[in-house]
């Protein structure tokens, strides 16, 4: 949703459009959204309390989140709750590609298309979906299409739902499983506990010795069904395992160890000078 000028982070799409976020000589903020401190807080990440979900940490695992933390004290985790239609379009777009060539190609056209569309148009949103499909013909296009009105209407109800409940029904709908809600409900700022279980997550537990040796994914009849507390399978759970350990960290968690695993930072002194400008430029990259 946004677009990389210089230094400066333009917002080209959804809530707080046309604010300018900027790197001089610390963070700077031009437009007239600058003024809302919850939309700041959400966008730069200062929504999540470090200390706060720290305190809740303990044992081992504590440990592991005092060197994440160490480690990647330049890091947080960016969310919109006013943007919850474009951040799971996102995410349901994300599944067996990649993000950084593909994903983000994608919904930047259908954003773009619907630029001038009212996005509560539910037909409109649907016929900018085909057209985007019929430009780039993925099954991840073409799956968005086939159930793009389902997703619409559980958006329309979501601020009526607690978050566990939110989770069940989108997870009921094709093609959505835990992966993709999860990571909704982490970058929408529905929830800090929530995080996707990926490749990259399940190498941060191993390398720090936190991974059972009997493990199971979440499971989509079960996450429909249950929370990860009544849930039949979650001592066995990733998912259930990873909350129990890291609570309202666990987000913070899960995106440090995709920005090891995935862009190959190991710490924010990795990212000094062009290190940083290079990788600004690869996340970033249309």
């Amino acid at each position: 949703m946004y677009r990389k000028s210089g230094n400066c982070w333009i917002k080209v799409f959804g809530f707080g459009r046309n604010t300018v976020i900027c790197l001089e000589d610390g963070l700077k903020c031009y437009g007239s959204y600058c003024s809302n401190r919850l939309f700041i807080n959400y966008i730069t990440g200062r929504w999540f309390d470090l200390d706060k979900g720290l305190s809740e940490v303990e044992d081992v695992a504590r440990r592991a989140v005092e060197d994440v933390i160490e480690r990647f004290y330049c890091l947080s985790v960016s969310a919109s709750p006013w943007d919850k239609f474009e951040v799971l379009t996102a995410a349901f777009l994300s599944r067996n590609t990649d993000y950084h060539r593909n994903t983000v190609r994608w919904v930047k056209s259908l954003l773009h298309k619907l630029s001038n569309t009212n996005i509560d148009s539910a037909n409109g949103i649907v016929r900018a979906a085909f057209l985007t499909y019929n430009e780039y013909r993925s099954y991840q296009l073409h799956q968005l299409t086939e159930v793009l009105s389902e997703i619409l209407s559980a958006l329309q109800a979501v601020s009526a739902m607690d978050v566990e409940t939110i989770r069940k029904q989108l997870i009921k709908i094709k093609h959505l499983g835990p992966k993709v809600v999860d990571s909704f409900l982490l970058h929408s700022g529905l929830e800090t506990i929530h995080a996707p279980v990926d490749i990259h997550y399940l190498r941060f537990l191993k390398k720090y010795g936190l991974l059972r040796d009997v493990f199971t994914y979440p499971r989509k009849k079960y996450c429909t069904e249950f929370n990860c507390y009544t849930c039949p399978i979650a001592r066995k759970c990733v998912y259930a395992y990873t909350i129990k350990m890291f609570k309202n960290l666990n987000g913070f968690i899960q995106t440090a160890s995709y920005v090891s695993g995935k862009l190959k930072v190991e710490s924010c002194r990795d990212l000094g000078g062009s290190n940083l400008r290079s990788l600004l430029e690869k996340i970033t990259a249309s």
